[in-house]
């Protein structure tokens, strides 16, 4: 079974950052990429729940990622100026 689900990003560089933030834990079967503006997860898995399973775990790391780094995620585009990073 293969399963390609897109997430539409502010920028480039927010899709590169959840990429990173995700791309250590993926077992082979699971592919994360960036196109453009869009986080592409790419799974080629022998069951709906084994599909299921590795989504729901991605999708869980993706919103603990979007919580711990929100600097790291904004941009001019989406949340007006960014902010000088924290103890500068």
């Amino acid at each position: 079974m293969t399963v390609v689900v897109r997430r539409r990003c502010a920028s480039p560089s927010e899709a590169e950052a959840l990429r990173a933030a995700v791309a250590a834990d993926n077992p082979s079967y699971v592919g994360v990429s960036v196109e453009g503006t869009d986080l592409v997860i790419h799974l080629d898995t022998s069951s709906a729940a084994s599909a299921r399973n590795t989504l729901e775990d991605l999708i869980s790391c993706l919103q603990v990622a979007e919580r711990s780094e929100p600097d790291a995620l904004r941009t001019p585009s989406r949340d007006g100026p960014v902010p000088p990073p924290k103890g500068r």
